[in-house]
């Protein structure tokens, strides 16, 4: 006699239902059903049926059934198990095949979460007793970056800083401080254990997708730069008892006949050498109408007077006023010749450190090659490979269409015409690929590459969900996505998850801003998640 089928659970559809679903028919597809089979609903590797209730299951056929469910108000949010079980006792499992999500997100909409490996440590707009976000200047996440600081400079890490910028309302910036062992915000200074201010609000008028993080006055403390109307955030900490932390924000301007689009990109160095690091601008006057020459505007912040003053501009070598010259922009030493290099994208220039400040010297320069198109649409440099060397990392290929977006590594002692090391390509969910953000740096024990696609989708909502992708070492020739963040919970509007995105250099944390985000009462406020490592 011939052994009964085996049964096979291959998919549901719809793939997702949100908390207090009520009679929602799923279509099981798999094989080996019998007439009489029932299917069952468990929270992913258990027996807990979380809060799912199947209501009937009718025979389609043999790789077919329809499976009338009910979603409780308060059923656990997650993947869910499908389990088919026919007459004769035979059983199989489908496993992930079925998400619950929050209420009011759309059925059929699903996000994956948080991948294993991370835990969510924190959401830093937090809902108020009165129902609002504590930020409420909206689009809240736009651009994020984070350091350590040592409040008392007893060489212990105290806090970490992380500026977020946002893109509309009042466009504020603020700065959190967060536990560096659970990335928490702290309610109390780490020092003196005495209440303080955290969040601190930086800038209220001026909203921002650009933002760099470098020391300016060189008294290690993070200063941070925001791009389009451009600010420098300058720290400081104050003596004992208080050690309280406070920041001043200076305003940049463009000197007179610079190209359009100043503050389209940003970067922090130290290009001469002289222990505090320049402010980077970048100009790339994409606008037909400008027929200025696209450029990078260099400037230093004067401790004596408190200001910002500019110090340099270093044109697009070729002339063009429309090759976006400027639109990326990174400082390192990436040549390996000592000294910080200045690297200016699209295209790829390089050029050589240290920058003479003189107006009669034009630096010299170097080209790196590389596939398109958009060859050096965003640019990080850090010690990758963890030999103590600085690696570039530059972003290409078409962000919207298509399959070539990637991000490039080009090894410590970078030359002209060198050839990339590293591929690193995206595992799906690449829409909008580093449009805007990405980040470079080193997890504990690893090299690091975060990027956002803030306008990816899984496929599963009818609008953009958003997506961030995380690759660590030790790198590979060609190697995909080690981690795929997608949002913890889902609303029905656009989410923007990923817009922002940064790293913190040594810690566990991978930051992940979430510009559209609905926060209690307040519709589009933005949201920061703070992941931990913790594999």
């Amino acid at each position: 006699m011939p052994g009964a089928a085996q049964i096979q659970v291959d998919s549901a559809n719809p793939s997702a239902a949100p908390q207090g679903t009520i009679n929602l028919d799923i279509a099981i597809t798999g094989k080996g059903f019998q007439k009489g089979a029932q299917a069952q609903w468990f929270v992913t590797g258990t027996t807990n049926p979380g809060g799912v209730t199947v209501n009937s299951t009718t025979f389609k056929g043999s790789t077919q059934l329809t499976a009338n469910i009910t979603v409780a108000q308060d059923a656990v949010i997650g993947s869910f198990d499908i389990l088919v079980k026919n007459t004769n006792g035979r059983t199989g499992k489908g496993t992930d095949k079925f998400a619950v999500t929050a209420k009011g997100t759309p059925v059929g909409c699903s996000t994956s979460g948080t991948p294993t490996g991370f835990i969510l440590a924190a959401q830093l707009n937090t809902v108020q007793p009165n129902g609002q976000a504590l930020i409420t200047t909206l689009r809240w996440g736009n651009a994020v970056r984070v350091r350590p600081l040592d409040l008392d400079s007893s060489g212990n890490v105290d806090t970490l800083v992380a500026v977020v910028t946002s893109g509309q309302g009042s466009q504020a910036s603020y700065a959190f401080f967060l536990d560096p062992e659970t990335g928490v915000p702290q309610v109390s200074n780490p020092v003196t254990h005495a209440p303080w201010q955290n969040p601190l609000l930086l800038l209220t008028g001026a909203g921002s997708a650009q933002l760099a993080v470098g020391d300016a006055n060189g008294d290690g403390m993070p200063d941070f730069l925001k791009g389009d109307v451009s600010y420098l955030f300058v720290g400081s900490v104050s003596g004992p008892p208080s050690y309280t932390p406070s920041y001043t924000a200076y305003p940049i301007s463009a000197p007179a006949g610079a190209p359009s689009y100043f503050g389209a990109a940003v970067a922090m160095g130290d290009l001469d050498g002289d222990g505090k690091d320049e402010l980077v601008i970048g100009a790339p006057s994409p606008d037909n109408r400008d027929k200025t020459t696209s450029a990078v505007l260099v400037f230093k912040f004067d401790p004596s007077s408190s200001s910002v003053k500019y110090a340099k501009t270093i044109s697009d070598p070729t002339g063009s006023s429309s090759n976006g010259f400027g639109g990326a922009i990174a400082v390192g030493n990436v040549n390996g010749q000592g000294g910080n290099d200045l690297v200016i994208g699209p295209g790829l220039y390089v050029f050589p450190g240290p920058i003479s400040w003189s107006p009669a010297v034009t630096p010299a320069s170097f080209t790196l090659t590389g596939p398109g198109p958009g060859f050096g649409e965003n640019l990080g440099i850090a010690d990758l490979n963890l030999d103590g060397a600085s690696d570039l990392l530059v972003i290409t290929g078409d962000k919207f269409s298509g399959n070539t977006a990637q991000a490039l590594i080009y090894p410590s002692s970078v030359a002209s015409s060198q050839t990339f090391t590293h591929q690193l390509l995206p595992d799906g969910l690449s829409y909008s690929w580093a449009a805007p953000n990405i980040d470079v740096g080193n997890l504990p024990g690893t090299g690091a590459v975060v990027v956002g696609a803030p306008n990816a989708n899984n496929g599963s909502c009818q609008y953009d969900v958003g997506a961030v992708h995380l690759f660590t070492g030790p790198f590979a020739a060609s190697q995909s996505t080690n981690y795929i963040f997608e949002p913890p919970t889902l609303q029905n509007s656009n989410l923007g998850y990923g817009f922002g995105v940064g790293l913190v250099p040594g810690y566990p944390f991978v930051l992940i801003g979430e510009h559209y985000r609905d926060v209690g009462n307040t519709l589009g406020a933005g949201q920061v998640y703070v992941y931990k490592f913790v594999n």
